[in-house]
Formats: C-alpha cells, sequence, structure tokens
C-alpha cells in the first residue's frame, strides 16, 4: 500500500485530539522509514521488477526483520514507546494511538501484497494480493485518504485561510504522489526507491505539521 497508509493517520485526530497530524504521519510509515534504513544497509532486499504485479514493480522478497508479523509489531511498540517518552499530555491514550497507527501500516500491505509478508521469520508467507488488482488497489487506496480527510476535517478546524484550504493541499500531493507512482518510470534499485521514499516521508511529515499549525481541534 502507498498513499492509502495515511488515511489511518487523517482519520486518528478523532480519537486522541493531543496527537499532532505529523506524528500520525510518520507512525504510519515508521515500519518503512526502518525498511528503507535496512534496505540501504543490505539487510534487507526488494527487486524492481516491472510487471511483477498490476499496481507495483516492487519485488519484495527479504524483508523479515520489518514486515513479518512479529517484527511490525515490535516496531509499533516501539513507536508507541517513544511518543510516550516525548508527549506532554495524555501520554498513554497518545502512545497506544501511535503503537496503532504503526501497525496499521502492516494491516494494509497484508491486503495489497502478493504474499511476502512472514508471520514469523522464516515461517509462512501471507498476502492478499490486491495489487494483481489495478481498479481495486486503487480505489482502496483513493477511498482511505478521502475518507480519513473527510474524518479530519470533522475532527478540527481551521485557524485562519491557509487552515482552510492545506487539508487539500496535503491531499492533493497525497493524489499526486500515487499518480507518479503509476505513471512515472520505475525506481533504478532498492536503493534509489529507499531514498525517495525516506524524502517522500519526510516531506510530507513536513506537510503534516503545517496542518498542525493552521488548524486545532474542535471542543
Amino acid at each position: 500500500m502507498f498513499i492509502g497508509h495515511y488515511g489511518p493517520a487523517l482519520a486518528a485526530p478523532r480519537l486522541v485530539r493531543s496527537v499532532p497530524l505529523w506524528t500520525l504521519f510518520v507512525s504510519v510509515q515508521f515500519i518503512d522509514v526502518v525498511w528503507s534504513a535496512l534496505v540501504l544497509a543490505g539487510i534487507e532486499q526488494v527487486r524492481v521488477e516491472p510487471g511483477f504485479t498490476q499496481m507495483s514493480p516492487l519485488d519484495l522478497h527479504h524483508m523479515p526483520y520489518t514486515h513479518s508479523l512479529p517484527g511490525a509489531l515490535a516496531l509499533s511498540v516501539l513507536a508507541g514507546g517513544i511518543y510516550w517518552l516525548i508527549a506532554a499530555k495524555e501520554r498513554m491514550a497518545g502512545a497506544a494511538l501511535i503503537a496503532a497507527a504503526s501497525f496499521s501500516h502492516w494491516l494494509g500491505d497484508l491486503i495489497v501484497h502478493v504474499p511476502d509478508l512472514a508471520l514469523w521469520p522464516g515461517g509462512p508467507m501471507a498476502g492478499f494480493g490486491l495489487w494483481n488488482n489495478l481498479p481495486a488497489a486503487l480505489a482502496l487506496e483513493v477511498a482511505l485518504v478521502l475518507a480519513g480527510l473527510g474524518l479530519y476535517l470533522t475532527a478540527t478546524r481551521a485557524k485562519g485561510t491557509i487552515g482552510r484550504i492545506w487539508p487539500f493541499v496535503l491531499a492533493a500531493v497525497l493524489l499526486a504522489l500515487e499518480a507518479v507512482h503509476l505513471m512515472g518510470e520505475p525506481p533504478a534499485s532498492g536503493q534509489e526507491l529507499a531514498l525517495f521514499s525516506l524524502a517522500a516521508f519526510l516531506i510530507l511529515g513536513g506537510l503534516a505539521a503545517i496542518a498542525d499549525l493552521t488548524r486545532e481541534a474542535r471542543r
């Protein structure tokens, strides 16, 4: 899954309104942040195979640490623990939300990936393979973003003009990234993909931080 991961991040402020949107944007991609680092280090591996699935050219054949079920659970707990250490209020509720947001990444991947998610390192692989149905996979991605956007708008209110338009700017950037993924040239290597992914996560986190500055939780 790509932009669909951000749907839960946009929806989550309805649950614990003190949690900044930027932390949720980082959390839903925390597993892939670590994955990107491990790909760059040569510890986990990905092959770029155009046509591998209808939706994605990525053969994610070796990612036992970040995308196995135990690894994803451990990273999600780590993300929640980091938030608990730095949060100023609602620490337990916020940490639980961050952990859940992080683990939503693995659940989203389970729906779309071909079987490449280990239930435990060296164990059987899981994945429902929705990436083999391009219209359905794309519809799911867009629906998650738009549903999350709607929930975010009902949970927050704008402080000014920028705050009124910024959620739509954020959604437009996400949709543009999805279009680039579908219509652009695939990355030349796993390392190039990892670098691009880290840059995208950083930019999207920054855009979410602007939303935090220009909007506030509804009372």
